[in-house]
C-alpha cells in the first residue's frame, strides 16, 4: 500500500478496499476495509465488505459477528437479518454442510441492494447453472439485466456495463436456444 493512501477519507479508504477486492488482493482489502473501520467504527459499506472477505475466507463466525455489528449500525433490516441468519445457521450446522445456494442467492440479493448489479447477475447466472434453470432465478436475472440498462452498475463505467451486457444478451440468448 502506498504512503499516499495514509491521507485518505474513509470513503476513499472504502473505495480502495473495493478496489483491491475486486482485483483479488483480498489481504490488502481486509486490511484496508480495517484501517478504515479504525477511522470510522460503525462504516457500513467497510462493514459490508469485511464481512464479505471474512466469509470468503472461510471464516463463518468472524463474517457473522461483523454482520452483526452492521445490522446494530443499520437497524433490522430484512435482508441483512436474512444473510445473519443464515450464517449462524451454517456455523450451527458445522458438521453438515453449508448450503451454498442460500448464501449465494442472499450475497447475490445484497449486492443488488448495495447496487453493484454485474456482481449480482454474476451470481445469479452460475446459480441459474447449478440448480437447472429454475425459472424464478432467470426471470430475476431479465429483471436484473434492464435494471443495469437502465441504472449501470456500482463502481463500473458505462463502457464496461456496455461490454457486460453484450456478454450477457449473448450468454441468454444460447439459454434460451437450449430450451
Amino acid at each position: 500500500m502506498s504512503a499516499a493512501s495514509g491521507s485518505l477519507s474513509v470513503s476513499e479508504l472504502a473505495d480502495l478496499a473495493e478496489g483491491l477486492r475486486q482485483e483479488g488482493r483480498y489481504s490488502e482489502a481486509r486490511k484496508t476495509a480495517e484501517r478504515c473501520l479504525e477511522q470510522s467504527p460503525g462504516h457500513p459499506r467497510a462493514l459490508l465488505l469485511l464481512s464479505r472477505l471474512r466469509y470468503q475466507e472461510g471464516k463463518l463466525l468472524e463474517a457473522l459477528r461483523t454482520l452483526r455489528t452492521l445490522e446494530s449500525v443499520l437497524g433490522r433490516q430484512e435482508s441483512l437479518a436474512a444473510i445473519a441468519d443464515g450464517l449462524e445457521q451454517i456455523r450451527q450446522m458445522r458438521n453438515l454442510p453449508p448450503d451454498p445456494e442460500f448464501a449465494t442467492q442472499t450475497m447475490a440479493e445484497l449486492l443488488v441492494q448495495q447496487g453493484y448489479l454485474l456482481e449480482a447477475i454474476d451470481i445469479y447466472r452460475r446459480l441459474f447453472l447449478s440448480c437447472g434453470g429454475e425459472r424464478p432465478v432467470w426471470e430475476k436475472i431479465l429483471s436484473l439485466r434492464e435494471q443495469l440498462r437502465q441504472q449501470g452498475s456500482r463502481d463500473a463505467g458505462r463502457e464496461k456495463v456496455a461490454q457486460q451486457l453484450a456478454v450477457l444478451d449473448g450468454w441468454i440468448e444460447a439459454q434460451q436456444g437450449e430450451e
